[in-house]
């Protein structure tokens, strides 16, 4: 009869955990979905892609994965591309099919980032957005309280992981008009914007929200670049491939974290997520 508590514990336990493989497998047939809409298919597991001792993924589908972002965010994972892997984003025809080596390791890693990356950028320009929109209604509505909308100023935050978070230069701003005290009124650009966020808006940003999208990640980037058994990428091989492949490579990662916020919204307004 002791034991009796123990099996339903355990049973509670198996449950719980169906239910939470359940979820993260209905928030990957979303993402799976949001990349059907744009006639992307995920890249398979890079082993089956490898030709002659050569990495080529075609077609690109750079157009297509470019398509679901905004102008601004478009120049920042720009930025991102460039620094990760090298690639301008002027860059010829000729120096997009030019070969390199990278160690399948750091292209884990990279896509590891790039997803990271993505979820980050979709955060923060809804957040960026729901400001500007505020500030517009801030103006219309000719509210008498100067301090009653603040926006975060530009500031130097000097960041360690440049690849994940990509360089942000360049600082512009827009006029919004004038407020009823005659100034007029400016909100920055999405990098300025950015480069504006305090160490804990920042990490609040970055931070995946869930467990479920943790597992989703490791499960996805173990499936693509692991070695089939242990799944594992701690590897040390060498991979020949082209600056068009890695791009692709990195753009669909971006396209996921992007599509991983919005499969985990829908599924934590269902069913109550993990916090991570």
């Amino acid at each position: 009869m002791v034991l009796i508590p123990v099996f339903v514990g355990k049973i509670a336990q198996l449950k719980e955990h169906e239910c939470q493989t359940a979820v993260e497998d209905v928030m990957y047939m979303l993402i799976l979905y949001k990349f059907s809409e744009i006639r992307v298919q995920l890249v398979p597991k890079l082993s089956r892609c490898i030709y002659n001792g050569r990495l080529e993924i075609w077609p690109s589908k750079d157009w297509e994965l470019e398509s679901i972002h905004e102008f601004e965010v478009l120049e920042m994972i720009r930025e991102h591309i460039s620094t990760v892997i090298g690639l301008r984003a002027n860059c010829s025809v000729t120096d997009s099919w030019a070969t390199t080596e990278i160690q399948r390791l750091r292209l884990g890693r990279v896509y590891v980032a790039s997803i990271l990356y993505g979820y980050f950028l979709k955060s923060a320009s809804l957040r960026y957005y729901l400001e500007e929109c505020l500030a517009s209604a801030h103006q219309d509505l000719h509210l008498t309280h100067r301090n009653s909308l603040q926006f975060p100023e530009a500031w130097s935050y000097g960041l360690k992981q440049n690849q994940v978070v990509g360089c942000v230069n360049n600082t512009q701003s827009i006029s919004l008009g004038r407020g009823t005290n005659g100034h007029e009124l400016k909100q920055e650009n999405l990098k300025c914007y950015v480069m504006g966020f305090d160490p804990e808006t920042l990490q609040r940003c970055a931070k995946l929200r869930s467990r479920e999208a943790v597992n989703l990640v490791e499960k996805h980037s173990c499936a693509l670049f692991g070695d089939g058994q242990t799944g594992l990428l701690d590897t040390d091989e060498v991979i020949l491939t082209s600056f068009s492949s890695l791009k692709r490579l990195v753009l669909e990662a971006i396209a996921f974290g992007s599509f991983l916020w919005d499969a985990e919204e829908y599924a934590d307004a269902v069913y109550k997520l993990k916090e991570n």
